[in-house]
């Protein structure tokens, strides 16, 4: 917990806050700085940190985004030596991508930088960097160790690496894909694994990883139908990851879909034991209270604004529409998107 508070200490709190124990209780100024001390207090009255700290709203420098470019082609480079059985630039990539989390961790509007829309030629590149961002993240906000977010990300870069050893032609197929198509797509696990397996310099759930990434909580998934007593958390976690990027990035034949579609999407996956709710929910959590005070349009074209965040619902929040309150845990409505 102490890595995660050190990486939250510093922003700045975007309101007034108040006890969520002692009913009226203020506790802190809009304004002020986070501090360790301040992170304690805010645990002990049952307040979020991350509920109360707000990410700047400037634009991050184009350096970030010239970093994000170096990294597509350092880990396209580096995959392509892999495959070749040259593990020299492994160690490289490794710190390069270090930083990158470090950053990604600091920064919380990350999510916005890493789903701008990219070639698609390099997606299996793009998607492997976000995956291990995300992965991280969710670490982050699951209270795990800074080692073990870095290594999260670590398991995200590299779970489709199988990816390159598919025909091409499929990959970048334009329409649905046929069953034949979809068998040799789920090729990919096995050998990501046999690829990595070789891959002294990477710890050895990461070679898991790439095997197991597909597997479902319910004995649904592939490439061996296993459980959830069988899949490592830490797996489990870049599952959800992977999900959720793959949603959120246009790919081939897949439109990209909003963080509100996304979010629906993983909450059913949980309600239907596909996916870890002690996972997903957090998450989607987390993600939803950046939304808050947003106009939004919902499905049935009208504009609201979200109000509040239900902890365990959070993708049917509290909204309203001029005057009126409207619960999305009451009605047959959810949020399509932003409002334009």
């Amino acid at each position: 917990m102490e890595k995660v508070t050190a990486d939250i200490t510093g922003y700045r709190i975007k309101e007034d806050v108040y006890s969520n124990s002692i009913e009226g209780l203020f506790l802190l100024k809009k304004g002020s700085t986070l501090t360790k001390k301040n992170v304690e207090l805010l645990s002990k009255h049952q307040v979020n940190p991350f509920d109360v700290i707000s990410s700047t709203d400037e634009a991050p420098p184009s350096s970030v985004n010239n970093e994000f470019s170096n990294l597509i082609d350092e880990v396209k480079e580096t995959f392509h030596h892999i495959l070749e059985q040259d593990n020299s630039r492994v160690e490289k990539l490794l710190l390069t991508y270090e930083k990158t989390i470090d950053f990604s961790l600091q920064e919380l509007a990350i999510l916005e930088i890493i789903h701008k829309e990219i070639s698609p030629k390099d997606y299996i590149y793009q998607h492997s960097i976000n995956v291990g961002i995300i992965s991280a993240i969710i670490g982050k906000i699951l209270g795990l160790s800074r080692h073990e977010c870095h290594l999260l990300s670590q398991m995200g870069l590299f779970h489709d690496i199988g990816m390159l050893k598919i025909d091409s032609s499929i990959l970048q197929a334009k329409d649905r894909l046929t069953q034949n198509e979809y068998k040799e797509i789920q090729k990919h696990t096995t050998y990501g694994k046999s690829i990595l397996f070789q891959v002294s310099q990477l710890d050895i759930l990461i070679s898991r990883t790439a095997l197991l990434h597909h597997e479902k909580i319910n004995g649904k998934g592939y490439p061996s139908r296993r459980t959830e007593k069988d899949i490592p958390f830490l797996i489990q976690i870049v599952s959800v990851a992977d999900i959720f990027n793959s949603m959120c990035s246009t790919h081939t034949y897949k439109e990209k879909k909003t963080y509100f579609e996304a979010i629906n999407e993983l909450v059913n996956e949980a309600y239907g034991n596909a996916l870890n709710p002690a996972i997903v929910i957090p998450f989607t959590n987390f993600i939803m209270r950046k939304q808050l005070f947003k106009k939004v349009t919902l499905t049935n074209n009208k504009t609201a604004e979200i109000i509040f965040i239900h902890q365990n619902e959070p993708h049917l929040p509290l909204i309203r529409i001029e005057d009126s309150y409207i619960d999305l845990r009451k009605v047959p409505l959810k949020i399509a998107g932003l409002a334009n």
